[in-house]
């Protein structure tokens, strides 16, 4: 018999997991009202994955409202979720500690990931401040790419020179397409507010790109993962003109990174 298989098999075992895999299945298949409906369920009994889930749906549908009211109303109840979860798992006797404890950081993970997600709402409600703090504390808590790349993406329009830079420090050139192909999906196939957010932005961001691709080889800084304080700085202007650290491969510029998607 295969213990450290079956040990695994138990260590998800959880109604509120099984709700969430098969919500999400439901909705890869077509059948979004009936996963949604799921994915709902076990969000409201806390359960961190399908949160994240539900506020990112709701956001892309334009249902900004609903995705706050669900966030302030789901989120206390991960708290509990995750300790009576980490309960349960630490009396399972056929995983190992590590197993476990990657289990229960990953709930956590899906906190902050809920949180990035929020953002999103609160930004599209014009409450920026708090938009900011939410993706701060994603940031830091365990450095959550859109976090981290959000915040300087809604910069772009204030400054697009510097966005640039910073974005091309503290992402990898993989990572930064990622980011950008996501943008660009949800600017073409969405028409709500996140849709015409990321649209916006691409647009600015593509003309930093042309007016910067022969002559520039990016400035900025890794700092911005720490934070949104960081980016309201005043003087982030003047560090990035002043730092010029290189962070593309030789011969490379900004146009190899992101030309493809302009």
């Amino acid at each position: 018999m295969d213990y450290y298989g079956f040990g695994i098999m138990k260590l998800t075992d959880h109604p509120d997991n099984h709700r969430n895999d098969r919500g999400s299945m439901l909705i890869h298949q077509g059948s979004k009202i009936e996963g949604m409906k799921l994915i709902r369920e076990s969000a409201e009994n806390g359960q961190p994955n399908s949160l994240a889930s539900l506020i990112w749906y709701e956001v892309i549908d334009d249902e900004i409202s609903l995705a706050i009211k669900d966030f302030e109303y789901c989120l206390p109840k991960t708290t509990t979720w995750i300790a009576d979860e980490k309960v349960r798992v630490n009396r399972l006797w056929l995983t190992s500690q590590a197993d476990k404890d990657a289990l229960i950081d990953f709930y956590y993970y899906q906190v902050s990931n809920s949180k990035s997600n929020a953002a999103l709402a609160y930004l599209a409600k014009k409450q920026e401040k708090k938009a900011m703090e939410l993706w701060n504390e994603a940031a830091v808590s365990h450095g959550h790419i859109e976090a981290r790349f959000y915040p300087i993406f809604h910069l772009c329009k204030s400054d697009p020179s510097a966005s640039l830079g910073i974005l091309t420090n503290s992402f990898t050139k993989k990572e930064l397409q990622s980011l950008i192909s996501d943008l660009v999906e949800v600017s073409s196939k969405g028409s709500g507010w996140f849709a015409k957010w990321a649209e916006e932005g691409l647009k600015v961001l593509k003309k930093a790109v042309q007016s910067n691709s022969k002559n520039w080889k990016g400035a900025g800084t890794a700092a911005a993962a720490g934070g949104a304080s960081y980016i309201a700085s005043k003087q982030l202007n003047n560090f990035v003109k002043n730092q010029m650290e290189e962070n593309f491969g030789d011969g490379e510029s900004v146009a190899d990174w992101l030309g493809d998607f302009f």
